[in-house]
């Protein structure tokens, strides 16, 4: 009996074999079995000359060359004597040949050719992997064989398993034996690596499909949970091998570099610590692995990393997230705030710029929730009530803390509204110098009730329409057309916003002058207003038609200047604030009215327990509902429930997939056709139905 190494030539019957790696001869080895090895090719019996059984249906489960017929020899010799990749060869043929491996790797132990073997068995298994026996043999053959040649300081690539564990593989085994017996403490990617290799854990679907990203999340929690690395006590049981031949001619008992050293496998604690963080980390990657599902090529994309949980900006490898981030910050010169044209802004992050002059609310959505994930905030917001930015708007970006904004809030809309009048007024002769841009920031530090990051998105709200000075004017002139009734009110809240503080500084005399010329208000009513507020009387401000001018601009009288401040009242700044709150109603209509498109907000509901849907209006809850129960409807069947339920139907389309950007982190209506919800996340979506 004598093995052909690799390259060896031998003639068999007539037959040419180049490539070795076969045992030939007459018999066994001394010490064997008198029974022929079944891999031992005999070169003494007899092969068919023409006759051949490719598919090997005359060959028992278990093989052996000596005992197959003729034919079958036949077409194991010239199988052997091809590259051995036939995929339609029957698999008794590749088993045969299998055995051969098998044996001179644990019976042979030849250290010297175990890197060949390996590689050879590798490659059997790309070709007929398929067949459920063979890839289980390979597969055990492979991890038996990492214990005789593992490297037990290196760690073993941290991947999910390409097949079904019935048990630890050795050399993850070996690895993490190693490290315990040293008392080394494990960091994350040796958790992760003993996680997703036990037998006892079975890993869910985003955790395969995504397993990159699940392992970047995994690194940043696992720091958190254990600062300190994880620190396990070894069993006292020692690692060991017994390897079944899968010919069923030998058991092997196996003697590695693993030698008495702790089998991790007998350990079921460090599993049950672990198994908790893997399955949050992998229920966080649910909606990343679904838009994957559907579309692969989605991968690195915005809609793809806007599903990605935020920590993933504190993992130290690369991903979508952090790349996204790269670029922002390239645009921004490594600053962590900065203002940018929203076309750069686009083209950085590799949306779609729009050729008009509308930046679509999808694309707005998707920016906005890419930035929410990095960190970001940004204004104009839409979804915070701002109008819209055009493509060659400024967009003002700064480092958000992840506080909550409460953009209906009445502080918050007070002093929304203050930040506009004052904007419009300072850009009404067309530019807006840096004192003017520092009065807007006192105003809104002014306003009583708000929170640290409200009065950052204030201040960056502010620093945005300060920006965009060009699209003031056809604003300004829009407030000039209000009624007398709006334009009062406007002038009312900036005269107490100004006099709040109690004292009148001469910018603030300058702001207001020019926010009454804006109103069509002659400025010496300005100067009297400012006076008499100055002077502590709450009556309501008069104000009428601006004269033409035939002289000089009237100077404010000196009492304005050097008035003294009052005391705070602050049953009036109650009233301001209810006042500024009314006004922001007016001033939404306006702005929103450049774009010839209000843009609706879902009305308030006191009792959100009779809400449909949590977090949903009643209309849009029952519109959801309509198409949770009907299914796909065409656009006029949508419209006209949408209509019969007081709805805009783009706008309702708008406000659901908000509010499932929300709840589920992703749109749940498709409009490509019909409209429908996604097939996908139906159930999903009947989960959250209260009734």
């Amino acid at each position: 009996m004598e093995w052909l190494p690799k390259g060896e030539t031998v003639i068999v019957q007539g037959v040419k074999i180049d490539g070795g790696m076969i045992y030939v001869g007459v018999r066994n080895r001394p010490g064997d079995s008198d029974r022929p090895q079944n891999a031992l090719i005999n070169q003494s019996l007899p092969v068919s000359g023409t006759a051949r059984d490719p598919s090997g249906a005359s060959m028992s489960y278990w093989p052996s060359y000596s005992e197959i017929e003729p034919r079958a020899r036949r077409t194991y010799l010239e199988w052997l004597a091809s590259e051995r990749d036939d995929a339609e060869i029957g698999i008794g043929y590749v088993f045969l040949y299998f055995y051969g491996l098998e044996y001179r790797l644990f019976i042979e132990q030849a250290e010297a050719e175990f890197e060949e073997i390996i590689v050879e068995v590798r490659r059997l298994l790309s070709v007929y992997g398929g067949n459920n026996s063979f890839r289980s043999y390979a597969e055990r053959l492979l991890d038996a064989a990492g214990f005789l040649t593992t490297k037990i300081d290196q760690r073993p690539p941290v991947a999910p398993p390409s097949y079904s564990l019935f048990e630890m593989p050795y050399d993850v085994r070996a690895y993490l034996g190693r490290k315990l017996l040293d008392g080394e403490i494990l960091d994350a990617d040796d958790a992760l690596l003993w996680i997703v290799s036990s037998p006892a854990v079975q890993l869910r679907t985003p955790a395969i499909r995504c397993f990159d990203e699940l392992r970047a999340l995994w690194n940043v929690r696992f720091s958190k949970r254990f600062p300190n690395g994880l620190k396990v006590k070894p069993p006292k049981k020692k690692l060991s091998l017994d390897y079944q031949a899968a010919s069923g001619r030998f058991n092997a008992s196996i003697s590695g570099k693993g030698d008495a050293l702790p089998d991790v496998g007998a350990l079921t604690a460090p599993i049950n610590k672990l198994s908790g963080l893997l399955a949050d980390c992998t229920s966080e990657l649910d909606s990343y692995s679904r838009l994957l599902g559907r579309s692969p090529e989605a991968k690195g994309t915005i809609d793809a990393a806007a599903l990605l949980p935020a920590d993933l900006m504190e993992a130290p490898s690369a991903n979508p997230l952090k790349e996204f981030a790269a670029k922002i910050a390239l645009r921004l010169s490594e600053r962590k705030s900065g203002w940018m044209p929203v076309r750069t802004l686009l083209e950085a992050i590799e949306l779609e710029v729009p050729p008009s002059a509308k930046i679509p609310a999808a694309t707005l959505n998707k920016l906005g929730a890419l930035l929410d994930k990095l960190g970001l905030g940004f204004e104009p917001d839409r979804r915070l009530g701002s109008l819209p930015p055009g493509p060659d708007d400024i967009v003002v970006l700064f480092e958000a803390k992840g506080g909550v904004i409460d953009a209906d809030g009445d502080s918050y809309r007070a002093a929304k509204t203050i930040t506009e009048i004052c904007a419009l007024a300072a850009g009404a002769d067309g530019e807006i110098a840096q004192e003017e841009i520092e009065h807007l920031k006192s105003e809104i530090l002014s306003v009583p009730g708000l929170s640290v990051d409200e009065r950052q998105r204030l201040f960056a709200y502010a620093k945005a329409l300060c920006r965009n000075v060009p699209r003031h004017q056809p604003i300004l002139k829009k407030l000039s057309k209000a009624d007398e009734g709006t334009r009062e009110t406007i002038a009312r809240s900036a005269i107490d916003a100004v006099l709040a503080d109690g004292r009148v500084e001469t910018a603030e005399v300058k702001y207001i002058e020019q926010l009454f010329r804006s109103l069509g208000f002659p400025p010496e009513d300005a100067y009297a207003a400012l006076h008499r507020g100055a002077a502590g009387s709450d009556e309501p401000i008069a104000v009428r038609p601006a004269a033409p001018e035939s002289g000089a601009p009237v100077s404010p009288p000196p009492e304005a200047k050097s008035a003294q401040a009052a005391s705070i009242n602050h049953k009036k700044i109650e009233r301001i604030t209810k006042e500024t709150a009314q006004v922001a109603g007016l001033l939404s209509e306006i702005f929103a009215s450049e774009e010839e498109a209000i843009v609706q907000t879902p009305p308030r509901t006191a009792n959100n327990g009779s809400l449909r849907f949590e977090g949903l209006d009643q209309q849009h809850g029952e519109l959801l509902g309509y198409l949770l129960v009907n299914g796909e409807q065409s656009r006029p069947s949508f419209e006209n429930e949408s209509r019969r339920l007081q709805l805009l139907p783009d706008g309702a389309i708008e406000t659901i997939n908000e509010w499932g950007f929300d709840v589920i982190g992703e749109p749940i209506l498709d409009v490509e056709a019909d409209i429908c919800i996604l097939s996908d996340l139906v159930d999903e979506i009947r989960t959250l139905e209260k009734r």
